[in-house]
């Protein structure tokens, strides 16, 4: 079982989020059924031939800051490729999320997600499979983009796909900026003035990830009572420097 550390673009969404937060609690998946659990499934690839396979559970809803800790007989399993790993543990504080590495990062993967454990029937069967993959063409890594003047011009090959398409950008000195890009066609502009500052008074410089994800929805075990997502995606990346 390899576990690696990998890029934030590869770690569950709902953890670079809450990595700030130090109001989580946690409760014993013994102390839950399952159609009281939230879920939230991933499986995520940067197209380096491994996909990262995610879990997350919760009580209270998919806003709720209460997350379950695997204890006993419980288990989070993930299936793909004729392969089957156990995801393991990577908690901060109190805050759970369970991982597993896979050799496979083809389009149209199957991904199968099970919640196993012998209180009740679980939920063992949540299903999804990635998206195509794709290059991202521009812009090329470390370039200068001043917000106030420079639009960004975004590209990316093998286009066309029916899958969501997304591009968000991060920066210590920017508020996150997430635009859904309809129809993949292979190219999205940043305009000049669009990304804004965190501190108006005095713009500063920063490095910004900017990250093109491709996006497809899988189908959740209903044994999740309080419901949740499953969902795949091909991801690429690139480092680029805001000016003001």
């Amino acid at each position: 079982m390899r576990l690696t550390l990998l890029p934030t673009s590869l770690l569950p969404s709902s953890l670079i989020l809450l990595l700030p937060l130090a109001a989580c609690e946690s409760v014993e998946s013994k102390d839950t059924l399952t159609d009281g659990i939230y879920a939230d499934y991933a499986a995520v690839t940067e197209g380096n031939g491994i996909t990262r396979a995610q879990a997350t559970l919760r009580v209270g809803g998919g806003t709720s800051n209460t997350f379950v800790e695997l204890v006993g007989d419980d288990v989070l399993t993930v299936t793909a490729g004729g392969i089957t790993e156990t995801l393991l543990s990577a908690n901060i504080g109190d805050y759970f999320t369970y991982l597993a590495d896979l050799d496979v990062d083809a389009a149209d993967t199957s991904f199968a997600f099970a919640f196993t454990r012998t209180v009740d029937a679980g939920a063992p069967q949540s299903t999804v499979s990635l998206p195509s993959p794709f290059t991202l063409t521009g812009p090329a890594a470390d370039t200068v983009f001043s917000r106030a003047t420079d639009p960004i011009v975004v590209t990316w090959g093998d286009a066309g796909s029916t899958d969501a398409l997304q591009v968000k950008l991060t920066g210590d000195c920017i508020f996150d900026h997430l635009v859904s890009v309809d129809g993949d066609p292979g190219t999205v502009t940043i305009e000049a003035g669009t990304l804004l500052p965190t501190n108006e008074e005095t713009p500063e410089a920063c490095a910004v990830s900017l990250v093109v994800q491709r996006r497809r929805d899988g189908t959740l075990d209903a044994g999740f009572g309080e419901g949740g997502v499953v969902y795949a995606a091909q991801t690429r990346a690139v480092g680029i420097r805001s000016d003001p």
